[in-house]
């Protein structure tokens, strides 16, 4: 299966879904921009907004999944690549910025720069915390299809410092639920219930949403599963998680995650979605 994908620009609502169920198609035509009229354009905010027709290069769009974070790459829709990709992500407190050039990330801070793991991520989105302390990041392994995974970091007087485990009892928790959950109301006939034999519990994708409670907690949301070979496609439940420990101070399903937090930085919930 080829997956396509949809950008979706700062006026539209959030959340996406993948392909036969999440992810929607859309093609955007990026116009080409004369080389007299890119100098200086990470000042020009007709360059920085994200707009259908915006530059893919300078565009400072929210991330696909987030509200709260910020695209790194722009590469979620066509291109694979953004070589000439320019921005500059502040920190709340305006001390440090994520500065990326191409596919090479710098963490700025004190008058120096240093080196960060995030250029190696792909559809990397960041969500620095709000006392500007840590930051996550969502990114993907293989493309839209994921698995996905969020990391959280430290900003500390020698650059990054990835905090390690945050959501390793994510996935376990996940699979406990699916295992549990009730069969779905579409497999009613034998040959339905041989396609479900067939699929896997998948629970391999994790994604940032917010921070909460200052930079203390995390709320992330794990997927079920990306395509028609799992079990559950499409179905989520939302973590709170303590950044610190890993500890999963509370759990929310998809309908519950929507009331309490708002939809613009969690995935859409499917008509047909079963709660886990």
């Amino acid at each position: 299966m080829v997956p396509t994908v949809h950008i979706v620009t700062s006026d539209e609502g959030r959340n996406r879904t993948m392909t036969t169920r999440w992810w929607l198609a859309a093609v955007l035509f990026f116009p080409m921009v004369l080389p007299q009229q890119v100098d200086g354009a990470a000042m020009n905010k007709k360059l920085t907004d994200c707009t259908d027709h915006g530059d893919v290069r300078f565009m400072v769009c929210s991330g696909p999944w987030s509200g709260k974070t910020i695209a790194l790459f722009n590469t979620w829709s066509a291109p694979d690549t953004n070589p000439e990709r320019r921005l500059d992500l502040p920190s709340p407190d305006g001390k440090k910025i994520i500065r990326v050039r191409g596919f090479h990330v710098r963490l700025r801070m004190n008058g120096k720069q240093y080196w960060t793991p995030l250029g190696n991520t792909h559809d990397a989105e960041v969500g620095w915390a709000p006392d500007s302390s840590r930051l996550f990041v969502t990114w993907t392994e293989t493309g839209e299809l994921g698995p996905w995974h969020t990391q959280v970091y430290d900003v500390t007087m020698a650059g990054l410092v990835e905090i390690p485990g945050v959501t390793r009892y994510v996935r376990p928790d996940m699979l406990r639920r699916m295992k549990k959950a009730p069969t779905p109301k579409w497999v009613a006939t034998p040959q339905e219930r041989g396609i479900w034999d067939s699929t896997d519990y998948c629970a391999h994708d994790v994604i940032g949403s917010q921070w909460l409670n200052g930079s203390t907690e995390i709320l992330v949301s794990a997927m079920a599963g990306p395509d028609s070979g799992c079990k559950y496609m499409g179905d989520f439940v939302v973590y709170r998680i303590e950044v610190t420990t890993g500890r999963i101070l509370q759990t929310y399903s998809a309908k519950e995650a929507h009331h309490v937090f708002g939809n613009d930085n969690l995935p859409l919930i499917l008509p047909d979605a079963e709660d886990l």
